[in-house]
């Protein structure tokens, strides 16, 4: 019993702070030398929690405590910001005309500039309005952006919380590379070509303005709650296991949870976008931690059904921002989250992104922010449609070819994979076979396995093949195909 003391009493100190003014100075914490079970008894006591690693947390306090905190025994409470707020009028003091955060306004102006510019391959939607009456915009690009075509969609989000700019920036960035890629770039049109991409890269644009504009701090959106105290924290809002845990019944807290599940706007837009739309895949960007998160949130205790394959492509991410994967109870249990919702009402492989280092990185950092990210981005759209139609370049002559000829082609290119041509169109050759090899199983026949029988079962090609219709496979049972 009494080692728990020490947290009981950290955890009063901090209880204290959930009801002080909103506009009161706020100082960065770091909580060191605590257990995982008493770092996530901060998270289900609902505090502000942006970062968490090996037996430390850092918690937003107000000034005015921070140094009361010091004293309390059980943690070593060090500093890592003092003064939040001269922190980020330092962070916008550096920004210049080409590195410079994103507002709603040029955000807005941004994405309207790419629909006149591109208008075959992308159109902007309102998806709902905010408490403050803005809309929160949606950017749709697709080869035929009117037409909802029968290919695979992904969604990739921006902005849950307010002071987290850099989040808007990675999906603004994968807009761009996209588009002005297509007809250039063979991926880039490939993608465009054979996916159906919504981006919304300022889901919360009242708590986004008001941050940039007001407390720069602020985290939630800007409801107005009975007590008059204002805000929800959208990603506590969400269907799935609302309010059951990581969240706050106070409406002053910032992770406070909202009246009842969906009761935000922004949260509406997203379930009835993904009711609509059918994600494959989904990724919320967020800060910060350097992280990649999947689901389950709301409890450290057991795995999802398709743990492996979140895992899987957690890694293939990882490889290209160096950010560490794992399942986002790891980091703490919360419940009400865009991952989760996502992952159990529609079986959509929903992933969370916690960008650098900290909320707010220094403007110079935005450009090798996204850098190392819109490949990772990339990287997932991709896959998002390894169970369905492959259509890359040349998918025609892919799809036209007899089964032994598809085969034999794969071991003619199998050799050559280290050049370039030979190694694209090897890829889309495996693929191309593995979508066979995985219908021909639900129709119960075997020309494709009677066809790479006849080749050495070692050979990295043909395990590569198989890799791929497991693959596959996995993502019909996950969204329910046959």
């Amino acid at each position: 019993m009494s080692r728990c003391r020490p947290a009981c009493c950290l955890l009063a100190v901090l209880l204290a702070l959930t009801v002080t003014p909103v506009f009161a100075a706020k100082t960065l914490v770091r909580l060191e030398g605590l257990s995982q079970a008493q770092m996530q008894e901060y998270a289900r006591q609902g505090y502000d929690i942006p970062r968490q690693g090996p037996g430390f947390i850092e918690v937003v306090v107000e000034t005015a405590e921070a140094k009361k905190m010091a004293a309390v025994r059980g943690a070593r409470v060090s500093t890592v910001i003092a003064d939040l707020d001269k922190y980020v009028s330092e962070v916008r003091a550096g920004e210049t005309a080409d590195a410079k955060y994103f507002t709603y306004q040029t955000m807005l102006d941004a994405l309207k500039g790419y629909v006149e510019k591109y208008p075959k391959i992308c159109r902007l939607e309102s998806i709902g309005k905010t408490f403050e009456n803005r809309d929160i915009w949606a950017l749709k690009v697709s080869d035929h952006p009117e037409k909802d075509e029968a290919e695979p969609a992904v969604m990739v989000v921006g902005d849950h919380h307010s002071r987290e700019w850099i989040s808007v920036e990675v999906p603004m960035a994968t807009i761009k590379a996209l588009l002005e890629g297509y007809g250039a770039d063979e991926r880039m049109t490939r993608l465009v070509d054979s996916r159906e991409i919504w981006f919304i890269p300022m889901l919360n644009p009242d708590g986004m303005t008001y941050s940039q504009t007001k407390d720069r701090y602020w985290r939630k959106n800007r409801r107005k709650n009975a007590d008059g105290s204002f805000g929800v924290d959208p990603n506590r809002n969400y269907g799935y296991k609302w309010a059951l845990i990581g969240s706050s019944n106070y409406p002053n807290s910032d992770t406070y949870h909202g009246t009842g599940a969906f009761s935000e706007a922004e949260t509406q837009a997203i379930r009835d976008l993904a009711a609509r739309e059918k994600f494959s895949a989904d990724i919320s960007f967020h800060s910060y931690s350097e992280l990649i998160l999947y689901p389950w949130s709301f409890t450290s205790d057991q795995q999802c059904e398709h743990h492996a394959l979140f895992a899987k492509f957690a890694g293939e991410m990882a490889n290209f921002n160096k950010y560490t994967p794992q399942q986002s109870s790891d980091l703490y249990p919360t419940g009400g989250d865009f991952d989760d919702y996502l992952y159990a009402e529609h079986k959509s492989l929903s992933f969370t992104f916690e960008l650098a280092t900290t909320f707010i990185p220094a403007a110079t950092q935005i450009a090798p922010i996204c850098a190392a990210n819109v490949p990772a981005v990339l990287h997932l759209i991709d896959k998002a449609g390894t169970y369905g139609l492959v259509t890359p370049a040349g998918a025609a002559t892919l799809a036209s070819l007899d089964t032994p000829s598809a085969v034999a082609a794969l071991a003619d290119l199998a050799p050559f994979a280290g050049q370039e041509d030979a190694a694209a169109r090897l890829s889309a050759l495996q693929a191309e076979v593995a979508r066979r090899l995985v219908a021909e199983r639900a129709a119960g026949t075997s020309e494709v396995a009677d066809a790479l029988a006849k080749l050495p079962a070692d050979q990295p090609m043909v395990r590569a093949v198989r890799q791929t219709a497991a693959q596959m496979q996995s993502f019909a049972d996950l969204h329910g195909e046959k």
